[in-house]
């Protein structure tokens, strides 16, 4: 097996906790999960919010009540690789039953050039293991991938990198007995290889859940998909599970809760949420994480509304 600087770091790490690195496309994964896993409806949050207890608690006590029962939350600020986590917010948010994800970015913008210098590495290890350390049952990767357009290595190659890169996580979470997720473009829902390095079955070898960004204004130039975010959204979440099919992976989209590009679709912005979640909700999928970078989810809230949407079952936390 290749020895990257990437390999080398995990396994120092693997060390202390006792682990043996399994070998490159192995199926990784820890033990599939229970048939009756609860279906979440998530909402993303932000470093700059997921440390502040007020904005939390604001955002539970008008989620909850809609069925939000899940948190997916950055554990470092942005573009800084640094763990900043509340304690204080982590307790109150455990006291109200909410599965909380731990969103890392490892390489925001994407990697152009290899080897990965060590000191960063060396701090983004340092980000996943500190959120182990606050026990999330599941960690999120986010930005796995390399730059578009230019970058001058072979898919295999780097296929190869991310396959030993998220093979160290996978080791280091199985120890300590945590879920791992990705979040992938959403148009790898739509291809088998792409020049990003983000291939749908390479990532499921090792990970629990897929995370697919189905933004429906990003497919820039389909007016088709554009105008139907329900349906756009519906179409990808099925290929991605299609895809996966016989396996323990869950899919749970990100859907849209901001403005961008939503003119197409001729609705305002409540509607636009309300058509994603419907046509999510028809799905098998494991359920949805809305995104708003702003962290302003009154168009969740708004769209749950309008559905009367019941109580989502309350979940157990580790």
């Amino acid at each position: 097996m290749r020895k990257t600087a990437i390999v080398l770091a995990a396994v120092c790490l693997i060390a202390l906790c006792g682990a043996i690195a399994a070998c490159r496309g192995a199926d990784t994964r820890a033990k599939p999960a229970a048939s009756n896993e609860p279906r979440y409806r998530g909402l993303y949050i932000s470093n700059k919010y997921s440390v502040n207890l007020p904005f939390m608690k604001r955002l539970v006590e008008r989620g909850k009540p809609l069925g939000v029962n899940m948190l997916v939350i950055d554990v470092h600020p942005y573009k800084i690789l640094r763990p900043r986590i509340n304690k204080e917010v982590i307790d109150y948010l455990k006291s109200e039953n909410l599965y909380l994800v731990a969103r890392v970015v490892c390489f925001q913008d994407g990697l152009d050039k290899l080897p990965v210098p060590e000191p960063y590495m060396e701090r983004l290890m340092n980000v996943f293991n500190t959120a182990l350390t606050y026990d999330f049952p599941e960690i999120q990767l986010d930005y796995i991938r390399f730059k578009d357009g230019g970058v001058p290595y072979s898919l295999k190659r780097k296929y190869d990198y991310i396959a030993d890169l998220l093979q160290s996580f996978r080791t280091i979470s199985n120890a300590r007995g945590v879920k791992l997720s990705a979040d992938l473009f959403g148009r790898v829902m739509y291809n088998k290889n792409d020049p990003i390095g983000q291939q749908l079955e390479l990532f499921a070898r090792y990970t629990d859940v897929i995370y697919p960004m189905l933004y429906p204004s990003h497919f820039t130039g389909d007016r088709q998909r554009l105008s139907n975010p329900g349906a756009t959204i519906k179409e990808g979440t099925m290929l991605g599970i299609n895809r996966l099919s016989g396996t323990p992976v869950r899919v749970l989209p990100y859907v849209q809760a901001f403005g961008y590009n939503i003119g197409w679709a001729r609705v305002n912005l409540v509607k636009y949420v309300e058509l994603q979640v419907i046509a999510v909700e028809e799905t098998p999928a494991g359920g949805w994480v809305a995104w708003n970078a702003k962290g302003d989810y009154e168009s969740v809230f708004r769209a749950l509304d309008n559905l009367k949407a019941p109580v989502a079952s309350q979940v157990e936390t580790r």
